[in-house]
């Protein structure tokens, strides 16, 4: 079997799909893990800083603030980016369309909408080419919109759902305000999240998160390909018909070139990883903390190699069913569909199939959701069984009934 395996190794290193899928794979990863800037920044809070930066809320008022916010800026505009089908869409409204949502900013603030331009307007006359992106941030974080003291959620989430009405669906108003609530930090704010980064996640868990949800995207699709040019192997090269007559079961044959096909997709990965740790580890030592030099290997098995097991899984059984390229497309739609049904690009994991967590920390609301984060993957190495299973059965099927080659049923012997 150990033979076996390497000789199975061997054929998908001779194949060019998976040095397209390595090349393909590296560059988007080094183009995005290249400079993290929020390395670079991490540093020890002093008390009495001008900035100390801006995190998530998950508090009912700052996710309302942000979402009424966000909701008077577009219409001040009269432009809303929506993204109804993944890609983004601006929406300008007519005059009676534009009034309706008008209305329902002014219903939550309890101030007409001319009002709160002018209250806007005059608050930022204070800046000029002299402010600092410090400053300006601080500006931008510091004015908030005046709601109503008696405005509830459950009347907002009812504005919400009028407003997407009006405007359409794919916007920030359709059900994705969560990632809406933004606070600025105090000092004892970024106090916890230094400490959470430095002492929970040692640094190299922060990084890691964040390579993984970019490593995520492309590993929902990429080894698709690599296991439909697998499987389609043996027919490009008309040895199906030696191969279903050699003595090897079935199963055995399908677990071999499927552990194969994932050890080599999974290999690069932990590599890239383990190079993307590294200002990781070596910010850790400049700042005296004690970085987990294993965070490379727990975040990319726990997180990315469910990806790879699922992804090949689907190619192999849709390849051995239809004998065909059909499973670039499945893969292709699944993935398409999971990045947009994500409504936040950090955690509420759920079932995705592509975990986010756009995000450098976050430690505590991330220890909250990870339960969920297990579970999901847990489904998902859980659901590349099941179809490794059918693609066994598939194929024994096929062996006993026969092969199809060059478009006629040759029946197998022995």
């Amino acid at each position: 079997m150990t033979a076996l395996f390497f000789k199975e190794c061997r054929q998908v290193l001779r194949s060019l799909v998976y040095y397209i899928y390595l090349v393909v794979f590296v560059l988007f990863i080094t183009s995005q893990m290249g400079d993290l800037p929020e390395l670079g920044e991490l540093h020890e809070p002093q008390p009495g800083e001008e900035y100390y930066g801006y995190g998530k809320s998950t508090d009912p008022h700052d996710i309302m603030e942000g979402t009424i916010e966000s909701l008077f800026q577009e219409t001040w505009r009269n432009q809303y980016n929506t993204y109804p089908f993944g890609f983004i869409k601006v929406v300008t409204l007519n005059p009676a369309e534009l009034s309706r949502v008008k209305a329902e900013v002014e219903q939550a603030c309890g101030m007409s909408f001319d009002a709160l331009c002018t209250l806007y307007g005059d608050y930022w006359q204070s800046e000029d080419e002299t402010t600092t992106f410090e400053e300006h941030m601080g500006l931008e974080l510091d004015w908030h919109i005046p709601l109503r003291a008696d405005y509830t959620y459950e009347e907002f989430e009812e504005q919400m759902r009028r407003v997407t009405g009006v405007i359409g669906k794919g916007c920030t108003y359709d059900g994705n305000y969560r990632s809406e609530g933004v606070k600025r930090f105090t000092y004892e704010d970024a106090r916890q999240e230094y400490e959470d980064i430095c002492q929970r996640d040692r640094i190299t868990g922060a990084g890691m998160r964040l390579f993984c949800d970019y490593a995520g995207i492309f590993l929902a699709v990429l080894p698709v390909f690599v296991g439909v040019s697998v499987c389609m192997r043996d027919r490009r090269a008309k040895a199906a018909e030696v191969i279903c007559s050699k003595r090897i079961s079935g199963t055995a044959l399908i677990l071999i070139r499927y552990a194969a096909c994932v050890a080599l997709m999974f290999l690069p990965v932990v590599v890239c990883a383990f190079l993307m740790q590294m200002p990781c580890a070596y910010k850790a030592a400049e700042l005296g903390v004690s970085a987990d030099h294993l965070a490379f290997l727990t975040y990319t098995v726990v997180w990315l190699l469910p990806l790879i097991l699922t992804a090949t899984a689907v190619a192999f059984l849709l390849t051995e069913l239809t004998d065909s390229i059909i499973a670039v497309l499945v893969q292709a739609v699944w993935m398409y569909g999971g990045l947009m049904m994500a409504r936040t690009l950090t955690g509420d994991f759920g079932f995705q199939l592509i975990p986010r967590w756009n995000e450098f920390g976050g430690y505590g609301r991330f220890s909250q959701e990870l339960p969920q984060l297990l579970v999901n993957r847990g489904c998902y190495t859980a659901l590349s069984v099941i179809l490794i299973i059918f693609t066994i059965i598939v194929y024994d099927k096929k062996r006993k009934s026969g092969v199809t080659v060059r478009g006629k049923i040759r029946k197998t012997r022995g």
